[in-house]
């Protein structure tokens, strides 16, 4: 299974990424079961290059498809030869479909499993963070949260953290944190990156990010509604295209910048340097009176004009 260290630029939201994993099921016929093993090789494949060294393996396992994820994981580890574990944060009877699937293969190949303990730390080289999925939708709370705080607490000692498809605690949708959640060191992602593992607070909890398709058909995203474009820097060229030696900033698009009430000019002119940068021919700064001429003293390329109520800003 390859796991894509370069990401698409396309980014979804939670229930898009279901339906797309509903329809590889439904409309291609891709068993759920093989996805979700083909989750767990990329994972595996990712935790072993990051942490090649690494021998002692924990598997936090929640109740859902994530979790089936998790025990397809700790299943592959040990028929690896690493020395794994799985911690259990739901009984494993309560598991249903593909999810319990995954804990009978898993303990069928001799995988010890047992309940998680919130009241030690785990000995352990890498923790995968299975517990809980996309699906997230209120703050943690009870065992879950507990498991969490637990596993920041052995993160900030150096233990490292996998996190499956996004790290549990955050929103798939916004990234913020539901009370609290995951700080991990890298996260594989699958079918559809998530809006949630860039926005708000997600750069301090999904460490690098990795995508696998898990191999479903690219016909599967034609229909699929985007939510968001990431912006990469190759994409330069395609955005800044070159422009013609004759022409002037004129034919090149008018920014206007309101902002700045007495002494808080700042964030406005950064705003035009920005508009500036990128490729606006023209740049306004509709600001406060007292402020225009000193901004105009430092930043001449940028037009300021002392602006005092809301009409005036009508001509701009």
């Amino acid at each position: 299974m390859i796991v894509n260290e370069i990401l698409p630029a396309t980014l979804y939201r939670a229930a898009t990424v279901r339906a797309l994993d509903h329809a590889a099921i439904t409309e291609y016929g891709i068993p759920g079961y093989t996805l979700m093993c083909r989750a767990a090789e990329a994972c595996l494949a990712a935790l072993r290059r990051r942490w090649p060294a690494a021998q002692r393996i924990v598997v936090l396992c929640g109740g859902g498809n994530n979790g089936g994820d998790g025990y397809a994981i700790a299943r592959l580890a040990h028929a690896a030869g690493l020395e794994v574990r799985v911690a259990a944060l739901v009984e494993p009877e309560r598991l249903a479909g593909d999810a319990a699937q995954a804990w009978h293969d898993a303990a069928a190949a001799g995988v010890p499993i047992a309940a998680v303990s919130t009241k030690r730390q785990e000995d352990a080289d890498v923790v995968v963070d299975a517990m809980l999925g996309i699906g997230l939708e209120r703050p943690l709370e009870g065992a879950f949260r507990e498991a969490v705080e637990v596993l920041d607490a052995m993160h900030a000692t150096g233990v490292g953290v996998l996190a499956v498809d996004i790290p549990s605690g955050l929103h798939a949708d916004t990234g913020s944190v539901l009370g609290a959640a995951v700080e991990a060191d890298l996260t594989v992602s699958f079918i559809g990156l998530k809006c949630g593992l860039f926005t708000g607070q997600a750069p301090a909890h999904v460490g690098r990010v990795h995508f696998a398709d898990l191999g479903v058909p690219a016909e599967i995203y034609a229909h699929a509604p985007v939510a968001a474009l990431r912006y990469i820097a190759d994409d330069a060229p395609l955005w800044l295209a070159p422009r013609k030696r004759t022409r002037h900033k004129g034919h090149h698009g008018h920014v206007l910048v309101i902002g700045g009430d007495l002494g808080m000019g700042g964030a406005a002119r950064l705003a035009a340097e920005a508009a500036a940068r990128v490729g606006a021919g023209l740049v306004s700064v509709a600001t406060r009176a007292a402020n225009a001429p000193l901004q105009a003293a430092a930043r001449p390329e940028l037009m300021f004009r002392g602006v005092e109520e809301a009409g005036a800003l009508e001509p701009l």
